[in-house]
C-alpha cells in the first residue's frame, strides 16, 4: 500500500512539473522560462550560433535571422525577438509580411489586431507613388499583425533595416507569467 501511495505521489508530482512548464510560452519549443542565459544555450543546442551578448544567429521558419532574448534586471527571461535580414524591395517585404501572418493565421487562428497603414506624410502618397520603403525607413509604415494567446502573445511587423529604403520582418514572442513578474517590479519600484 505504501508504494501504491509512492507511485501515485511520484506520478502526481510529475504531472505537476510538466503542467509548471506549460505555464510558459514557447518559441521554437523552447519554454520563455527560466534565465537568459539557458534560454540561449538551449538555442544554441538548436542550432544557432551565440555571435554578441544576448544575440543568437540562426534559423526560424526557414529563414536566417538574429534572435535576441529579453529579460528582466536579474536575467529572468520574459520576451523572444526574431529579425529577418533586410530587403530593398517593397513586394518582397510585404509578401513576407502577407506570408507570416497567413502561416500564423493558420495556426493560432485570426490575429487579435492587424494593421496595413503608411503614417505621417507617407500616408496618402506611399503606395500611390511607390514610397513604400522610404516609408518604412521613416518608421511610417505600420504594418502590424498580433495574437493574443492563452500562456503569451505574438506580434509580426515590418520595421526598417540598417540601410536606406531597406526593411525587415520582426517576430516577437512575450511570455506572460514572467512579463506579470516584470511589470510587478516595474510598478513597485514608482
Amino acid at each position: 500500500m505504501k508504494r501504491l501511495l509512492l507511485i501515485v505521489s511520484l506520478l502526481i508530482c510529475c504531472v505537476g512539473l510538466s503542467s509548471a512548464q506549460d505555464d510558459h510560452f514557447k518559441f521554437k519549443g523552447i519554454p520563455i522560462s527560466g534565465s537568459i542565459e539557458e534560454f540561449g544555450r538551449k538555442l544554441v543546442a538548436d542550432g544557432f550560433c551565440k555571435v554578441a551578448v544576448n544575440t543568437y544567429k540562426g534559423k526560424f521558419l526557414r529563414g536566417d535571422c538574429i534572435v535576441m532574448p529579453v529579460g528582466s534586471d536579474d536575467g529572468m527571461i520574459w520576451r523572444v525577438a526574431a529579425v529577418f535580414g533586410a530587403v530593398e524591395a517593397w513586394s518582397t517585404l510585404s509578401a513576407s509580411f502577407d506570408g507570416y501572418v497567413d502561416l500564423y493565421t493558420e495556426k493560432y487562428g485570426r490575429p487579435t489586431k492587424i494593421v496595413r497603414a503608411f503614417t505621417g506624410m507617407y500616408d496618402n502618397t506611399a503606395v500611390r507613388f511607390g514610397h513604400q520603403m522610404s516609408a518604412v525607413y521613416h518608421d511610417a509604415c505600420n504594418y502590424i499583425a498580433s495574437w493574443e494567446l492563452p500562456h503569451g502573445s505574438i506580434v509580426v511587423k515590418i520595421i526598417k533595416g540598417d540601410k536606406f529604403d531597406s526593411g525587415c520582418i520582426m517576430i516577437v514572442y512575450t511570455d506572460n507569467a514572467n512579463k506579470t513578474v516584470v511589470r510587478k517590479a516595474d510598478l513597485d519600484e514608482i
